[in-house]
């Protein structure tokens, strides 16, 4: 188990007697760099969404949020506990603020109904081919659509897979958690593995060097042999399979 550092255990111990805002202060202040950290690594995904010194406010009210509620008699290490949180409340503001047009946004939704129809008929994944046939328009225009809605659903998938990681983490560390609520959680966790499992084998290998090694789409082509617009398709794709069988699922 992941222990909080000796060194920071007598800060966290005089902020849970006293409470007070000096304490608390001092101690957002020698965390502030997870904000800038978290901030760096999300800011390439949601450019067209907001500015920099948004990402940066989003991410200071979630370590805010992250020091009131840190337990450090739990042994999660707060570096750890705080990034989840000052994702979390940045995909949560960005989530909030309604960028796509109502037109994109019905034919994002009319794609995905049909990913989903397709799927309950075939009994599989439906193809690029197959979607764009049945909604009569060309392939390159479904392309172009899976782009547009890509910030759409990257904060959708990027604000489930941080509760999941969240939940995993509660899972693992807190015994008082009630039987139901320890449920929900592993369900979380179960139904995005299982969601993932269903993808094809380059839009697993894409999830995986994405979310999990941290590569960008640049460095994922030349990984996969493919063009960057090539990755967007396959990412955009992905995201909607996904979220159409978890949505099915819930």
């Amino acid at each position: 188990m992941v222990t909080a550092e000796k060194s920071d255990v007598s800060i966290w111990k005089e902020f849970e007697e006293k409470r007070d805002i000096n304490t608390r202060n001092k101690i957002i202040l020698q965390y502030e760099y997870l904000v800038r950290l978290v901030v760096s690594k999300l800011i390439t995904k949601y450019k067209s969404c907001n500015e920099y010194d948004d990402f940066i406010s989003y991410g200071m009210f979630g370590l805010i949020d992250a020091v009131e509620k840190y337990n450090y008699r739990k042994g999660v290490k707060f570096e750890t506990y705080a990034s989840i949180r000052i994702r979390g409340s940045i995909i949560d503001n960005i989530r909030k603020q309604d960028w796509i047009s109502t037109t994109l946004r019905h034919k994002i939704r009319k794609a995905e109904e049909a990913f989903d129809k397709l799927e309950y008929e075939l009994g599989r994944p439906a193809t690029e081919e197959e979607v764009a046939n049945h909604l009569n328009i060309k392939t390159e225009e479904l392309h172009k659509l899976m782009i547009d809605s890509y910030t759409a659903n990257i904060v959708y998938f990027d604000e489930l897979v941080s509760s999941a990681v969240y939940s995993s983490i509660n899972l693992q560390q807190s015994k008082k958690d009630m039987p139901d609520e320890k449920y929900e959680k592993k369900e979380l966790i179960d139904l995005l593995a299982k969601g993932i499992s269903k993808l094809s084998k380059r839009e697993k290998m894409f999830i995986a060097l994405y979310y999990f090694e941290e590569l960008n789409q640049k460095e994922i082509g030349l990984v996969l042999g493919v063009t960057e617009s090539r990755i967007s398709q396959i990412h955009s794709e992905a995201l909607i399979k996904l979220r159409t069988y978890i949505k099915n699922a819930m």
